[in-house]
Formats: C-alpha cells, structure tokens, sequence
C-alpha cells in the first residue's frame, strides 16, 4: 500500500510509542515470564505487578522514559533547526528534575550516569565514554524523520545526539543504525533489505566516532540478521525472534537492542504491528526493543500500519501529538539544506 512522507514520519514517531508503551508491561522478563504473566502480548496491558517491579505504578498505554526523551530530541531539532548539545542537557536536566528521573529504577545506567552530571554542573561527557547501552538509540528516531532526505547528515545528528551520555562505540552505532534506518522509511523507495544496509553502513560511521570498549560490533550484528532470518524459512515468527535473541541476546545493551529491533523488522518484512508484537514478546529490554522496532516499522509501512484503537489510546493516555510533531520535524527540511 502507498504511503505519504507524512504518514511515514509520524508511523515513526507513533510507533515508537506504542511498541514502548505495549512492551512496558513485560521489561525485563523472560519470553516464560512473559507467557505466565500474560500469555502472548497482543495489546496494552496493567502491569502484572507480581512480575513487573520497574513499571508497575505506570497504567495501560503509558509511555515510559523511552517515548518521553524522545520527545524531547523532538523539540529540541524543531526549537533549534537541529540538533543543540546544551538545549539538549538543558531539557533533560529539567526533566529528570521534574519527574525525579534519579530516585526511580527505570532508567537505565548510562542516562543516570549522564543526569548526575548534568544536574550536578558536571561534565557529561566525562562519563559518557562508558555508556554503551541503548538510551540514545531509543530516543533518535526524530533525528531520522528530521533528516529524511539526507541521510550522511543524519548520521552526523545522530553521532551528536548519543555522544552527550552514550559515547562509547556501539552505543554511537547503535543511534546511527536506528537514525538511518528511520531516515530511509521516511523518504520511501528503499526495500527491507535496503534498510537493513543503511543501518549498517550508518553502524559502521558510529562505530568510528565512539569511544573504543571490549564489545560486540554493532556493524558486524546486522550484518548477520539476513542471513540468521532467511535461513529460518516459513518457521512462526516467535521461533525466529528464538534464533535472533539466541545470537544476539535482547537486553538492554546497544549490541543487543538494536540488532534484535531490526532482526523483527526484517522478520515481518517492516508491518508495524506485527514487528511490535514480535520484539516485546521476545522478552528482557520489552518496552524500549519494541519502541526501536516501532520507529523503525512505522518509518518504512506508516502510521498506517497501525490500528487506529493503538495510536489514539497511546496519545490520550499520556498526553501525545505524535503526528503534531512529525510535520514539524518535516517543516524544517533540514535534508533539502
């Protein structure tokens, strides 16, 4: 089915609310944990409390810390006409503050490590070098929609966007393989597997931008997703999110996170629920895998690809204008510079 620049752009934004918000209730679980605790994830849930410790006083629908520093790059590139380091650790800073980010477990350990500077008159990127999981992977697709027809200043953005609190090599890569592929859905014309190589060929950019750790290349790991995928055959899309967290694991670090994202994008050949669906059931990083994977499905098949019971509730639950905010990150036309 055809779809607009438009629909695209805001598929991006909107789907990587709801893969966060639908993926909320099963963070950190194991796929049997999940399977006890709700059976086969198919729609928001109430977090099973007996279960779920980090999310639990959050509600059906709502987005958790993944979708709200999103928010926040998305204001950023729209206020700034691109990417500010200082307005970007300005925003967070009021945030954390606000919703007293540091006394909750939610966030992950290269954010606090990156809030603790901020708020302290620090320098971030003191720290930042150490930051190898996937915070600023979760929060770039705005860069991507923003850049859509420009796709070696989107990685640029996006190197900028990760490099304040997640600094280190697969961490940078992590963000420009999310970026780039966000940027080819939204500019429309690129195949599934030609997604799958602009993330790779951005991974490898990032991957020489950040700082060097003992880790896994980013790069290397969608490299392999074809490959692990297609020789899966017609097996039940659970099954192959079996082989692809078998390989690459689904945690919350950037070598993991993103290759299983894409891994089931690929998988269901980019249909926005269906790709949601398959990253949260597969378990661990739930909520920010399928809000990566919904970025990345929503640029590529469109807000379209979503049922409209999904975007409505996400959006009236924690007060969103996703589509809002996507023409105006398309209003800059920062690629057409």
């Amino acid at each position: 089915m055809i779809t607009s620049k438009e629909d695209r752009a805001y598929g991006a934004l909107i789907g990587g609310a709801i893969g966060d918000a639908m993926g909320m209730p099963a963070s950190f679980l194991t796929r049997r944990q999940i399977e006890e605790a709700y059976g086969y994830i198919r729609d928001f849930l109430q977090p099973n409390e007996e279960f779920q410790s980090k999310h639990g006083s959050l509600q059906a629908a709502e987005v958790t810390d993944d979708t709200m520093e999103s928010v926040i790059i998305c204001h950023n590139l729209i206020e700034n006409s691109g990417f500010s380091e200082a307005a970007f650790n300005i925003a967070m800073k009021e945030w954390a503050i606000e919703n007293k980010m540091l006394e909750r477990t939610v966030i992950g350990p290269s954010t606090r490590r990156y809030l603790e500077a901020v708020i302290n008159g620090k320098d971030p990127k003191e720290t930042a070098g150490q930051g190898n999981t996937n915070g600023s992977a979760m929060r770039v697709a705005p860069v991507g929609v923003a850049y859509c027809d420009d796709m070696s200043r989107c990685v640029e953005a996006a190197v900028a966007s990760s490099l304040p609190s997640h600094g280190s090599r697969p961490a940078v890569a992590a963000a420009c393989a999310v970026a780039a592929a966000v940027s080819a859905g939204v500019h429309g014309g690129y195949s599934v597997n030609e997604v799958l190589n602009a993330s790779y060929e951005a991974a490898l950019f990032g991957e020489s931008k950040g700082v060097e750790i003992t880790a896994p290349s980013v790069a290397k790991r969608i490299r392999m997703i074809e490959y692990i995928v297609d020789s899966c055959g017609e097996q039940d899309i659970r099954d192959i999110l079996d082989e692809l967290t078998g390989v690459f694991g689904s945690s919350m670090m950037a070598y993991e996170s993103v290759p299983i994202a894409l891994g089931a994008f690929y998988a269901v050949n980019g249909n926005g629920s269906e790709g949601i669906l398959a990253a949260i059931n597969a378990g661990d990083d739930a909520d920010t895998n399928g809000a990566i994977c919904g970025n990345i499905c929503g640029a590529y098949s469109g807000a379209q690809s979503f049922p409209e019971e999904w975007k409505d509730r996400v959006q009236k639950t924690s007060c969103l204008d996703m589509k809002g905010m996507a023409i105006q990150l398309l209003d800059l036309k920062l690629g057409l510079q």
